[in-house]
């Protein structure tokens, strides 16, 4: 029986992509069995489907989609269809630059039901490199919850795609009273730099319709606002 969703969001990365791919496949089969994939490609350059044509994918239970247009940062898109197509109670929220190793996996299956309305966060470490700054922090968006709840915040906000920045602030600025998020600090997801994007982060537009949004509770409700396929 499938517990858990893992939804990764894809733009360019295309060796971490495969690294992912890989990393699920390894997995003990006790463990994948429980686990399906979503991955969503965000119009890369390199299609997912063709970065992926010589990974054997029929031992994980995967899918694939694709949405059509290029728009700038629908890091909110992208989660929020990844939500809309998500058909397990529990979900992950992963980006390109974390990996969750087989362990991680198996503590995330011992903590699903532990208690009512909780959302799970985790540190990260960098195998690579035990002095990079980003060893043993909080990841800032990695975490698994159940699907109503997700919905139950209002998904993520649409209204800043367009520009960089702000996206996981929103989402737990109106989490607040409706889940409890609990950072599991011994539970490490593999921090990967290579897997982040090469875009412009200036985030000072999305931090003053942020501050606007939080000022007069105009959250959009307006979802999934492009043309998608399912490719696999």
């Amino acid at each position: 029986m499938k517990k858990i969703t893992v939804n990764l969001s894809f733009y360019n990365q295309s060796e971490v992509l495969i690294k992912q791919v890989k990393g699920w496949k390894s997995w003990a089969k006790e463990i994948k069995d429980q686990f399906t994939f979503c991955i969503v490609d965000d119009c890369s350059k390199v299609p997912a489907m063709e970065t992926l044509k010589d990974v054997d994918m029929s031992d994980v239970d995967v899918s694939v989609y694709r949405v059509k247009e290029d728009l700038y940062c629908n890091i909110a898109g992208v989660r929020n269809l990844s939500a809309k197509e998500c058909k397990t109670e529990w979900m992950v929220i992963l980006d390109m630059d974390t990996f969750v190793s087989e362990d991680l996996a198996g503590a995330m299956l011992a903590l699903l039901n532990y208690r009512d309305n909780a959302c799970y966060k985790f540190n990260r470490r960098v195998p690579s490199d035990p002095s990079h700054p980003k060893n043993g922090q909080q990841h800032p968006a990695v975490c698994l919850l159940k699907l109503e709840d997700y919905w139950k915040v209002g998904g993520c906000e649409e209204d800043l795609v367009g520009h960089y920045g702000w996206t996981d602030p929103s989402f737990w600025h109106r989490s607040i009273g409706k889940l409890d998020v609990l950072l599991c600090s011994d539970l490490f997801l593999d921090y990967i730099p290579e897997g982040e994007a090469d875009i412009n982060r200036d985030n000072s537009h999305n931090q003053r319709l942020f501050e606007e949004k939080k000022r007069t509770g105009d959250w959009s409700t307006d979802f999934v606002r492009f043309e998608w396929e399912k490719v696999y």
